[in-house]
C-alpha cells in the first residue's frame, strides 16, 4: 500500500471532499500501521458467532471481506489505518480519546464493501481488544458478552434497511475500545460528565424485559467491576464511597408516566434515576418534518423501523401498550424527550 496515499484512496473509491477530513487524519496519525488482519473460512465463522453476527449474513460478509482485504485494494489502506487508530486509543475516554475514529459511512455506490466496511474494522480489531481485556482481568464471558454487541447492530442494520451492513462504527468504538462493558442485562461506559464529574454511563441494549432484578443485580456487578479496573479514571469511588450512574435516554422520559402503569418495569427503571436540573421541562425542536430527534430515536429503538414524517410513525403497526403509547402520544403533536438523570450507588470498600 505504499503506493497510497489518503487522496489516491479517495479517487479510486469515489469519495467526495466530505471523506477528505476523516482519510487525511487517518493518513497524518498512522502513516504506516500495521496490516489488518480479518479470519477466513472456520476461523471466520467462528468469530462471527462469538461477536454476535447471525449466521444468515455469513456468505455476504465474507465476500466483502475478500473484497476489502484484496492485495493492492484502496480498502485495505483504508481499513488497516482505523483498526490502529482503535488499538491506539483503548481505554481512553473524552477528550483523551482524540484520533481520527472509524469515520463516517461509506456511500451506498460501493455496495457490500461499503457497508460491511465498518465491520471489518471492528472484527480486525479483536485480537487487541481481547488483550486488553485480559490484561484488565475482565472475565471471558464478560468480555465475549460486550463484543457481542456488534452483532446486535447488524441485526439493527438489516431489520431497519432490509440489508446486511453495520452503521453504527461511533457507537462501537465504546464496547471496542475498552471502556463499555455488558454486566447482565445493562451495559455501562466510563463517563467524564463535564458538570458532575467522573462517573459511568448506563446503556439499555435490548434482549427482552427490562427486569427490575436483572438490572439491581447489574448495578451491583458495575459496583464491583468498573472501580476495580479503573481506579486512576474513577478516582475516591475506587476507594469505596459513591459512583454516579448516568442516563440518557427516552426511557426517562416522564410523559412515559401518562401511558404506561406505574408498577412497569420502565416506569419503575425511570424512578431509580433523578432528573437533571431544567431537563424535565425542555421541549424538543421538531425540524421540517414534524419530528424531533428523540422521536425518531424511540420509533427506531421501539419499532426498528425508520420514520421521516408524522404520517410514517400513525402507519406503524402498534400492538403493545408502549408501541400505542409511542404513536399517540406524536398524533397528539406532541414530542419525545431523551432527558439525563443520575443516582449514586455504594460501591463495596
Amino acid at each position: 500500500m505504499t503506493d497510497l496515499n489518503a487522496a489516491a484512496v479517495r479517487d479510486r473509491l469515489g469519495l467526495d471532499g466530505t471523506y477528505a477530513p476523516w482519510t487525511d487524519a487517518l493518513e497524518a496519525a498512522h502513516p504506516a500501521p500495521p496490516p489488518a488482519a480479518v479470519p477466513r473460512g472456520a476461523e471466520l465463522a467462528a468469530l462471527l458467532r462469538a461477536v454476535g453476527v447471525p449466521e444468515r449474513e455469513d456468505a455476504e460478509l465474507a465476500a466483502a471481506l475478500t473484497e476489502l482485504t484484496a492485495a493492492g485494494s484502496p480498502y485495505g489502506w483504508l481499513l488497516d489505518r482505523p483498526v490502529a487508530a482503535l488499538a491506539a486509543a483503548l481505554g481512553a475516554v473524552g477528550d483523551d480519546r482524540g484520533g481520527p475514529g472509524t469515520g463516517p459511512t461509506l456511500p451506498a455506490a460501493l455496495g457490500a464493501a461499503g457497508r460491511w466496511f465498518h465491520t471489518a474494522v471492528f472484527l480486525a480489531a479483536v485480537p487487541e481488544v481481547r488483550a486488553y481485556h485480559a490484561r484488565l482481568d475482565v472475565p471471558d464471558d464478560v468480555s465475549w458478552e460486550t463484543l457481542a454487541d456488534l452483532g446486535n447492530k447488524v441485526g439493527v442494520h438489516r431489520r431497519l434497511h432490509g440489508a446486511g451492513g453495520m452503521a453504527y462504527q461511533a457507537w462501537m468504538t465504546l464496547p471496542y475500545g475498552g471502556i463499555l462493558y455488558r454486566l447482565g442485562r445493562l451495559q455501562f461506559n466510563l463517563d467524564q460528565d463535564p458538570d458532575a464529574g467522573r462517573g459511568l454511563e448506563v446503556h439499555i441494549p435490548e434482549g427482552g424485559p427490562l427486569d427490575p432484578q436483572a438490572c439491581a443485580a447489574s448495578y451491583a456487578r458495575a459496583a464491583e467491576f468498573f472501580p476495580r479496573r479503573f481506579p486512576g479514571f474513577l478516582g475516591a469511588a475506587a476507594a469505596g464511597g459513591e459512583l454516579r450512574l448516568n442516563c440518557a435516554s427516552w426511557l426517562l422520559d416522564p410523559q412515559l408516566g401518562e401511558y404506561l402503569p406505574e408498577g412497569s418495569n420502565i416506569m419503575r427503571f425511570q424512578r431509580r434515576f433523578t432528573l437533571d436540573p431544567g431537563e424535565a421541562e425542555h421541549v424538543p425542536r421538531p425540524d421540517e418534518h414534524g419530528l424531533a430527534a428523540p422521536d425518531r430515536g424511540i420509533v427506531e429503538f421501539v419499532f426498528r423501523r425508520l420514520v421521516r414524517t408524522p404520517a410514517d410513525v400513525a402507519a406503524l403497526p402498534a400492538r403493545t401498550t408502549l408501541e400505542r403509547a409511542v404513536v399517540a402520544h406524536l398524533a397528539a403533536g406532541r414530542h419525545w424527550g431523551a432527558p439525563r438523570g443520575s443516582f449514586m450507588l455504594p460501591v463495596p470498600g
